[in-house]
């Protein structure tokens, strides 16, 4: 049995060959995955993973994403994307003082789970407001904007690894930092869970479209990109330093370091990836060079 075959006959439709990733991040750029499987179930990710070795295939994990570069070359082996799957949200609890617990699957988008949030009147997660991607993917960059971050309302997570199948651990297990953490390491975040509070409903709805208006008068939206390209290092802006170093509208290709945000490179219509990873470049080396400052990439490489 062939392996298209193999994964047709487990996966159905939920399975793609030598599909064009640039159909599924928002860059819109990157070659194909070999294969793109989109699991279900959790017994479909032991599948996959007990295939994979069998065959002795990489393995690939994305979301939707949203804070990913693909390689024009794509991604060999198996690529899993959460799209389509774990999408559930479940209110856990209510306590007297307010305080509820929700369960998000991992494939629950982050604006999704945000409207749940603001429509039942409970706040906590206002921070996520005008952010995309996943629930998981968002625990995987611990996401967030001056606000707050989901590390700081996480209570429990559930995480798959492909080795030794899933387990449940408590926050506190864990450390959150800024964009990063020491959790999903090469796991798969099945479900998590938050801790929000009671809030009266109209004024969380009023602070999500302050900080959603806020993110639009100083990012540009217009064009497809991956949010901010690089951390902030400690006690800079990014940004700044790359708006200093004179690199704002700077473009190779048809990728531009853009002119309302510094820390934004844009796919102007018909970038490659190889045009965006250049323009990176050029800004750590410039500012580097400049101010004696290493920028650390933020957005996520991918592919050959």
């Amino acid at each position: 049995m062939s392996i298209e075959t193999s994964f047709k006959n487990r996966l159905g439709k939920s399975v793609l060959f030598h599909e064009p990733l640039k159909n599924h991040v928002a860059y819109r750029v990157g070659g194909p995955a070999d294969i793109l499987a989109f699991p279900q179930s959790e017994e479909d990710l032991v599948w996959i993973g007990q295939k994979a070795q069998a065959l002795s295939l990489p393995l690939t994990v994305i979301g939707r994403g949203t804070n990913l570069l693909v390689s024009d070359k794509g991604i060999r082996g198996i690529t899993v994307s959460l799209e389509k799957a774990f999408k559930t949200i479940e209110l856990l609890s209510q306590q007297p003082d307010g305080k509820i617990w929700v369960k998000a699957g991992g494939g629950v988008s982050k604006p999704e789970l945000l409207e749940w949030a603001v429509q039942g009147g409970f706040t906590g997660l206002e921070f996520s407001s005008g952010v995309p991607g996943t629930i998981g993917g968002g625990i995987f960059m611990n996401a967030g904007t001056k606000y707050g971050c989901y590390g700081d309302i996480l209570k429990e997570l559930r995480l798959f690894d492909f080795s030794t199948g899933a387990q449940t651990f408590s926050r506190n297990e864990f450390h959150f930092g800024y964009r990063e953490q020491t959790a999903v390491k090469n796991r798969l975040v099945l479900w998590a869970t938050f801790e929000l509070i009671r809030g009266e409903p109209m004024a969380i709805r009023t602070e999500v479209n302050r900080i959603i208006q806020e993110r639009a008068d100083k990012q540009p939206l217009d064009f497809p990109s991956c949010g901010s390209t690089f951390k902030n290092p400690e006690g800079y802006s990014a940004g700044r330093l790359i708006e200093k170093a004179g690199l704002k509208g700077r473009t190779v290709g048809g990728a531009q370091i853009s002119e309302k945000h510094a820390n934004f490179i844009l796919n102007k219509g018909n970038a490659t990836a190889q045009d965006i990873l250049d323009l990176i470049q050029i800004a750590k080396d410039t500012v580097q060079s400049q101010f004696g400052v290493t920028l650390e990439c933020e957005v996520i490489i991918l592919g050959n």
